[in-house]
């Protein structure tokens, strides 16, 4: 072989493309929007690693069975969701549809990793584990085997078998203590953004444990300059979040008395407002006209006294101000719900962080 032919294939060999690995590639572009959510949301606290493990597809494909349909607990427009193994627990794992990058979907999934690893509540659903080798990363969570709040309210579970008013007490306090937590926890609060009966997950007894922290950002206390994109679900979003798009701690608090009112009225905001009707306009109305006891569940007004019915029924409107200024903290709506539980001595069982 004479020089230029020599030359001739050192610059063909130096020309080829390199073999394209679009999990790697994934997988180090998802890890350091990872990184970089959890610095910002640590806000430079040295609070250590959270529990969270990173697995492979591979790991992801074995633990499903390859994504055996058999396996198949759900599925939404963005997602499949699979019961599986992994070593020996039991979870669900969310299976991307989308062949290509979806921007937005890549935000929530990592979100929602970036708080599984820097807050941990026992009333926060347990994220045990991601894939960051898919174009949108899997999350792995904890089984919680009463499904969700909503599908106990109005689904069929409701149909055949009403959550008790004991329940319904345990669930308000337990979703509270999730709140509280991401607003005191860090230096800055963590502003959840989605809270409604979907969000909120039920273990075989009743425990509440708060879901969905895909659209959960850290705020600054006081700053009304910064405005947010509107999130949330309509029925439960604070109008004055809507109105002036000034984010604060406040907006959940208005989103947790619609809970509070949807758990004693057992009526579905969303439902309410295709229909044209607001739940907490609705309610506040009835209060006006000394017409409340007509809005409340049936399941109530068998098991609650007066008294509780207008206790529960009172930190719910306070929460529903139409001011963010004039409702409580979750600190405070936490105490006034213990307290009411011990009235009617219903054991603490939860242990609280």
């Amino acid at each position: 072989m004479d020089q230029a032919q020599r030359r001739n294939k050192m610059e063909n060999k130096n020309h080829r493309k390199p073999k394209f690995d679009p999990r790697k590639e994934y997988f180090f572009k998802n890890g350091g929007i990872l990184l970089e959510k959890q610095l910002a949301l640590s806000q430079g606290l040295d609070i250590g690693p959270g529990q969270l493990k990173v697995f492979s597809h591979k790991d992801v494909r074995k633990a499903t069975n390859q994504f055996d349909p058999d396996l198949l607990v759900g599925s939404s427009t963005h997602r499949n969701v699979y019961k599986a193994t992994i070593g020996d627990r039991e979870v669900v794992v969310g299976v991307p549809l989308q062949r290509e990058p979806n921007p937005t979907m890549i935000d929530r999934n990592l979100t929602e990793a970036s708080i599984a690893i820097v807050m941990s509540h026992d009333n926060m659903v347990k994220l045990y584990g991601c894939c960051l080798e898919t174009c949108v990363p899997m999350l792995m969570y904890e089984v919680l085997p009463n499904g969700n709040l909503s599908e106990h309210l109005h689904g069929d579970i409701a149909s055949s078998s009403r959550i008790k008013w004991a329940d319904r007490l345990r669930v308000a306090t337990d979703t509270a203590y999730a709140l509280s937590y991401m607003h005191n926890a860090l230096r800055k609060p963590v502003v959840h953004r989605g809270v409604h009966s979907l969000s909120v997950l039920l273990d075989n007894l009743f425990h509440a444990k708060l879901a969905n922290f895909g659209y959960s950002v850290s705020i600054t206390p006081g700053d009304t300059s910064q405005r947010w994109p509107v999130q949330g679900t309509p029925g439960y979003v604070d109008p004055e979040y809507i109105q002036t798009q000034v984010l604060t701690d406040k907006c959940d608090v208005y989103s947790f008395g619609v809970l509070m009112l949807e758990l004693l009225t057992g009526r579905n905001p969303i439902r309410m407002l295709r229909g044209g009707r607001d739940l907490v306009d609705v309610f506040v109305s009835a209060v006006e006209k000394n017409d409340m006891i007509k809005m409340i569940d049936s399941e109530v007004l068998e098991q609650a006294s007066r008294h509780e019915i207008q206790q529960f029924a009172q930190i719910a409107l306070t929460c529903v101000a139409k001011k963010g200024a004039e409702r409580p903290t979750m600190i405070e709506i936490v105490v006034q719900l213990r307290q009411m539980r011990a009235q009617l001595n219903i054991p603490q069982l939860m242990k609280h962080k």
